[in-house]
């Protein structure tokens, strides 16, 4: 199996894996803050889907410019729609992804090795911040994890 099939799949597991962990999470849960600094279920599931567009956005980059330098993703709690339900901050972040795929499934092989120079980690290749989405997400379960863990006590 190829790195560029394990980084799909891995990507394609993610809204399922969200969504399994999201299924018994009730609004008030989804709002608790365990941590009155951290962030919420919501949060998270709001930060995905952010994450996700401004991602895409700068793969097209990556793709369309001859080696760009792009601009660590921080994270931004303004844009976190909180008054949604949690449902509908899923369902974004899984069109989202899904818009993500699509885009992934039509580069031609080499284009996974595109250059780029990000800000804070130097000179690297597409693939490798497709791995790096990857971690992102991985992160991000073990963090609504966590929550979930918290709120349960």
């Amino acid at each position: 199996m190829s790195r560029r099939s394990v980084l799909m799949e891995a990507l394609g597991s993610t809204p399922r894996d969200l969504a399994r962990t999201l299924r018994r999470v009730g609004p008030e849960q989804a709002l608790a803050r365990p941590d009155p600094r951290g962030w919420c279920i919501a949060d998270v599931v709001a930060h995905l889907a952010d994450v996700e567009a401004r991602y895409l956005e700068r793969l097209h980059r990556v793709v369309a410019e001859a080696s760009p330098t792009v601009a660590e993703l921080r994270p931004n709690p303004s844009a976190h729609e909180l008054e949604r339900p949690l449902a509908e901050l899923l369902a974004a972040f899984v069109a989202r992804r899904e818009t993500m795929l699509a885009f992934l499934a039509s580069l031609e092989q080499h284009q996974w090795g595109r250059r780029l120079v990000h800000e804070t980690g130097g000179p690297t290749r597409l693939r490798d911040q497709v791995q790096a989405l990857v971690g992102h997400d991985n992160e991000h379960l073990a963090q609504i994890a966590t929550l979930r863990e918290l709120l349960d006590q």
